[in-house]
Order: structure tokens, then sequence, then C-alpha cells
């Protein structure tokens, strides 16, 4: 059995910064940042799913293997998911154009090996995770299921929109066990821009459990009963995006060691601090320091 199944399409970006390109493929997406965060909090029975040109399938293993992601199941598509990505001196970059589409991953795509795990992480790099996949995961496997939702979509010209609705919120009565928003997701999912409420229509609609995670102002777990505001750990950010990636986590490495759920998101948020001050997937984290910096974090916890 395996302990994290992350299912997700890695993306090969392209830089620019002060408006010069870099010619390197640089990996990233969120199932990778995952991944990677994952492997330095010793979780190492877990695999990747995605799907992406056989063409650059060698490319993927030789940068996972600088990354030391252990295994990688790929799903071949007519092309591989990246963005052109500009570093304009702030800590968020800019996604500025879509380089390709990672095509749907499909329920036959995937052996039923892959279901006997611990937890299943839903995290899209596009659209490719789509509701019947979802649907089919609750529906199949005994692992607890949790979902960084994505609302981005590529549209005419390369250019990256917003999809017009959440297909898992309007097409499936799938019940997720852990929901991720941001706060704009959580407000386009659910219209209200209260992220209180917002989790609470979110866990009455579609999931056990809803976090809508707030960048420095911290986090919000929503369990059905009671609201909590978990702080963020304060850090010099040069790059926030991954950070909710890595949030998760850290959030289920404290599931795996049978932590309770406001522990396991001072965990994540402690771990998304090491994300935040390392650029991409170039960051490091101690297991050790972050289980401290959650202890700190914990104590800190609020009652809403």
């Amino acid at each position: 059995m395996y302990d994290l199944i992350v299912i997700g399409s890695p993306s090969f970006d392209r830089v620019v910064r002060d408006s010069t390109f870099f010619q390197d493929q640089v990996l990233s997406g969120p199932s990778i940042i995952s991944a990677v965060t994952a492997r330095w909090l010793e979780i190492e029975n877990l695999v990747v799913i995605g799907s992406l040109s056989s063409r650059d399938f060698s490319l993927l293993d030789h940068k996972l293997d600088t990354l030391a992601v252990p295994e990688f199941f790929k799903i071949g598509s007519p092309e591989t998911g990246g963005f052109e990505v500009n570093y304009n001196g702030g800590i968020e970059p800019s996604f500025t154009r879509v380089l390709g589409v990672p095509k749907r991953i499909g329920i036959r795509d995937i052996p039923d090996e892959f279901l006997s795990t611990r937890y299943i992480l839903l995290t899209p790099l596009l659209q490719e995770v789509d509701a019947e996949l979802t649907e089919w995961l609750c529906n199949s496997s005994d692992a607890i299921v949790l979902m960084d939702p994505q609302i981005r979509t590529s549209e005419a010209g390369n250019r990256l929109g917003t999809i017009k609705e959440l297909e898992i919120a309007s097409k499936t009565t799938c019940y997720l066990d852990f929901i991720k928003p941001n706060e704009e997701e959580a407000f386009f999912i659910t219209g209200v821009d209260d992220p209180f409420v917002a989790a609470e229509i979110l866990v009455d609609t579609l999931a056990e459990n809803c976090i809508i995670t707030r960048g420095t102002r911290g986090s919000i777990l929503f369990d059905g009963k009671e609201l909590k505001i978990i702080p963020s750990f304060k850090v010099n950010a040069i790059d926030t995006s991954g950070a909710g990636a890595a949030f998760l986590s850290g959030f289920i490495s404290g599931l795996l060691n049978d932590e309770r759920h406001d522990f396991c998101a001072a965990l994540g948020a402690s771990v998304a601090s090491f994300k935040v001050i390392g650029e991409n997937t170039d960051f490091s984290l101690d297991r050790s320091t972050a289980l401290a910096r959650a202890r700190e974090l914990a104590l800190e916890i609020k009652t809403h």
C-alpha cells in the first residue's frame, strides 16, 4: 500500500526575468511541488500520476532524479503542460502565457494498484483532473481524498483564463474528505467573499473539511463544527507560487502521523514557510525544524 498518491500533471515552464527569456525548461506545477515537499518530509512511499507528451518522458525522468522523487506514472498526452512565467521582482510571479495543455486523466488511465493508498491528493495543473475522475476515486478507493482546486484554464491565443464553473461543484455528488482553496478560489466556487462563510458552504456542499489559505494571514480550518484560524509563520518570502501545494504536503504529513487536524494545518503553514523562501523547487526544509515551527503556531490557533 502507498502512503500518498499525487494526481496532477507536471509543468515545464519558460522563465522570463527582466524581459530576458531563459531557454532551460523549468520543472514545476502543484503536483511536483507537493511531491518534492513530501520527500523532504520523509514521505517515501508515494507516486505522482500525470499526463505529458511522450517527447518529454526522458526529460521528466532526469529532472525528477535530481529532486529525489521516487516514482512518476506517466500518461501520454499530445502536449505537456507549461507556462511562460515572468519573475518581475515581486514575490508572486506572473503566469503570462500557456505553453501547453495536458490531456484529461481518465479513469482507465489509472491502474487499480494505485487505489491502494492511505491518501490521494488531487492537485491539477489546469483542468486535467475532472469531475468524473474525482467521483470515481472517491467511490473506488478507501483512501482519504484531498483536493487543491484549480480555476485556471487555457483560452484562445494561449492566454491564461478562468473557468466558468468548477466541474466538481456542478456535475457530481462526490463528497471529498478535504478541499483546500485559497481565498480567490473559495470566492469563485461559492460566490461569497467572506472566507468563514465560504468555508461553511464548502463543507455543506463538497467536503467533510475545508481549509482556506490566506497567505500571510494564515488559514481557516472548518470541520463542520468549529472554525479555527491558523496563523502563518513569518518569513521574508521571495516566491509564493506553490505555497499551497507545499502546505498540503505538510498537512498530509501530519495526518500520516495521526495528528489533530488543527495541528496538521499548523504543520502545513510551517512547511509553506520553507517553500516561499526558495524559488520553484529550489528550496529545502528540515522535518524537525518544521515540526518545531508547527508547535509554535499551534499555540496561537484561535477559534472563530
